[in-house]
């Protein structure tokens, strides 16, 4: 404990506002996605079918489009992206309620989920820009876990606000993001800064256009290995209460599903706010790999009591095994690509490593089919080999190494 309040205390006041912001943008993300379904049903008449695939292709669009807002970063002073995005999202949860054109709204989801993954990015690349290595994968971590505490709290705030109003979910979005984008406006001196291995770089490197950077980063095989093995491992802890949701409906009754459904999301709430710095600061460049065998190891321990038991005690157990892995892969994974990462291309690494998000959509299809067409063990089975396909390429990631740059790619770059 001494160590935590030693380290915020010495942490710039700009991380400080950086964490508090992401905080923020959580409340405001998952007070909307909690009730969006809702919204999408009552308000625009849509049916479950049309709601998730409106909801599955927003995030799969946003997850994609955020290469390009990493790319955009590195060209413009990242704290002023920031705040354009935090204005452009603002803008955009404020006119949704006023809306009852289905394209029209969809059209504003998908690109308020395009700004939020490349504010995702460029929050990344500015955390590292500000920050001494030694301290990267401890802030992360915090970070984190303040993201989750913004997610536990979100649902329940946007719930409340329901009572003002249909719109009520979208008013609190837009408010919280205006007040997290203040700071940035106010402060704005305190970011455009930081310790000197974050400034140091090529010039050539910032007038590359967006085709250039992409075969850069195609060249890098440690970035590709690694986003495989980030998108595989993503598959199992993303859409953790999705696809548990479906599993225990069909071998449950549906109060018995709700209830352990609670315990679930509960039990990993916890687990990740109260132990996620606590295992993030300890993440060391040259032990990474030793902890992602351990992260894995949790996910087939967690999967592996998952599918003997629906007893609550089993259930709760299991989760807390899986959920150190979640603790330990995700902040290590935000690692390894800060530390391949060349520091004017780090908007445009993170927005590749953001691509891991593509696992969240493909996780409840492939649980979804396995659950009615084999069987829950099938998809328990299916689950665990993903993950350690995964490690795998975090195994072939770690083991790569740097690409060389030849006087061929140096006058591509030049030309």
């Amino acid at each position: 404990m001494k160590n935590f309040v030693q380290l915020i205390r010495e942490l710039p006041v700009a991380v400080r506002i950086m964490l508090l912001c992401a905080m923020a943008r959580a409340i405001s993300f998952f007070g909307i996605l909690a009730y969006l379904p809702i919204y999408l049903s009552d308000s625009l008449g849509m049916n479950g079918a049309t709601i998730g695939y409106v909801l599955g292709v927003c995030l799969l669009v946003g997850t994609m489009v955020s290469v390009y807002g990493g790319y955009l970063a590195d060209r413009f002073v990242k704290v002023d992206f920031m705040i354009v995005l935090d204005v452009l999202l603002t803008l955009l949860y404020g006119a949704l309620p006023f809306l009852d054109s289905p394209v029209l709204v969809i059209c504003l989801l998908l690109v308020a989920n395009t700004a939020s993954s490349s504010m995702s990015v460029t929050a990344n690349a500015l955390l590292a820009d500000l920050l001494p290595s030694e301290n990267r994968a401890k802030v992360f971590s915090l970070r984190y876990s303040l993201q989750n505490i913004g997610a536990a709290v979100g649902p329940f705030l946007g719930v409340w606000t329901v009572k003002a109003g249909t719109g009520g979910p979208f008013w609190l979005a837009a408010g919280v993001i205006f007040a997290a984008l203040l700071p940035l406006v106010i402060f704005r001196r305190l970011f455009t800064g930081g310790p000197a291995e974050a400034v140091e770089g090529s010039s050539d490197d910032e007038s590359m256009n967006f085709r250039e950077v992409l075969r850069v980063m195609k060249a890098d095989r440690r970035l590709g290995l690694f986003t495989l093995g980030g998108i595989l491992s993503i598959v199992v802890y993303g859409p953790l209460l999705t696809y548990m949701s479906q599993y225990l409906v069909l071998v449950e009754s549906r109060d018995s599903a709700y209830r352990l459904v609670a315990y679930i999301s509960a039990a990993n709430a916890i687990v990740v706010i109260s132990t996620q710095y606590v295992i993030g600061s300890r993440l060391k460049e040259k032990t990474l790999l030793r902890w992602l065998t351990w992260g894995t190891g949790a996910f087939v321990l967690g999967l592996v009591g998952m599918a003997l038991s629906t007893e609550v005690w089993i259930i709760v157990a299991a989760i807390v095994v899986f959920t150190i892995g979640e603790v330990i892969v995700v902040p290590a994974e935000y690692m390894f690509i800060d530390n391949i990462a060349p520091a004017n291309l780090r908007g445009s690494y993170f927005g590749a490593q953001n691509l891991v998000h593509i696992g969240v959509a493909i996780g409840p299809i492939i649980c979804g089919f396995l659950l009615v067409h084999a069987s829950p063990a099938a998809m328990f089975a299916a689950l665990i080999a993903l993950v350690v396909l995964g490690w795998w390429f975090y195994v072939l990631g770690c083991r790569a190494s740097a690409p060389v740059r030849t006087a061929e790619s140096e006058a591509v770059r030049s030309a």
